[in-house]
């Protein structure tokens, strides 16, 4: 497997054709602007297997593949340096650090590839096929296990949908397993200045506990409302599956965030949104600090 020389730390976005790839790069580079981070575009040629026989080593791919990578690559960092330029005269943006944009043309299986280069980001952000639901496939080629597998958030956009709601919401199960998507969630609300949900569902037909769902979702924000005291966190608490319920509720928000997992597998295939997958590992304290200003 190939490396990819990214700086670290940096918003990572998988480009697979332009300007199909557009609202990633934009969603990516505003980001990062509001990260303080930098920015690099991936975009990955599979290896081909040709008619090299068992047991030898698979051919190299083809100049024209390489070709039409570099030039996917090119348009798109053309893009991004027109997105900063358009953020650094926006008011909200004046006085931050402008991120440096880097392109990577890489060799291999395009999964791996990814996997192996989130392990450097502070964030992965993809783009996926279709106006529908995102089925099968991200980026083309790239299995819903890109999302399972990668080692830092991933923001998953569909083309021409996402980004125009009116907040944040996070679904939680009421264990610590939901720390970390609280963490991201509470984060973007507070960088975008949009009101941030929290959805809890007890499971129906069960037992009906109004009080003690009320506390313990009052205990999983407590510290985060310390944290991010201009946020007055709205909780929701209802009956029925998490995973309907968030997708039932995508549509109004700007963005849905979920711990990895079933509920996350439900919303790639349902939710008409932005939809944020963060690892059960993240904690945003424990990131690579943001470059500092030349």
């Amino acid at each position: 497997m190939t490396y990819v020389s990214m700086p670290e730390g940096a918003v990572l976005v998988g480009v697979e054709n332009w300007p199909a790839a557009a609202e990633s790069v934009s969603w990516a580079v505003e980001q990062a602007f509001r990260d303080g981070r930098d920015v690099c575009l991936l975009h990955v040629v599979p290896a081909t297997t040709l008619d090299t026989p068992p047991g030898f080593r698979a051919g190299a791919p083809s100049e024209p593949d390489q070709d039409y990578g570099a030039d996917v690559l090119a348009s798109a960092r053309r893009y991004a340096d027109r997105r900063l330029d358009e953020l650094s005269r926006a008011s909200g943006f004046l006085g931050h650090r402008r991120p440096e944009v880097s392109a990577e043309l890489e060799v291999g299986s395009v999964a791996h590839v990814l996997d192996a280069a989130s392990g450097h980001a502070s964030l992965l952000v993809l783009g996926s096929r279709g106006r529908g639901p995102i089925r099968s496939r991200i980026l083309g080629s790239v299995s819903r296990s890109t999302v399972k597998d990668a080692r830092c958030p991933v923001v998953v956009l569909r083309p021409g949908g996402g980004g125009v709601g009116r907040g944040v919401l996070v679904g939680i199960d009421g264990t610590a397993d939901s720390i970390p998507a609280l963490e991201f969630a509470f984060d973007q609300a507070a960088q975008r200045n949009l009101p941030v949900s929290v959805l809890y569902c007890y499971r129906a037909g069960g037992p009906e506990r109004p009080d003690g769902d009320r506390v313990l979702v009052a205990e999983s924000v407590a510290g985060l409302k310390e944290r991010y005291p201009d946020l007055h966190p709205h909780l929701r608490i209802q009956g029925g599956g998490l995973a309907h319920a968030l997708a039932e509720q995508a549509e109004t928000m700007h963005l849905v965030v979920v711990v990895n997992g079933a509920v996350a597998d439900y919303l790639l295939d349902h939710a008409h949104s932005v939809v944020a997958v963060v690892p059960s590992t993240y904690s945003r304290a424990g990131t690579t600090p943001p470059a500092t200003a030349v």
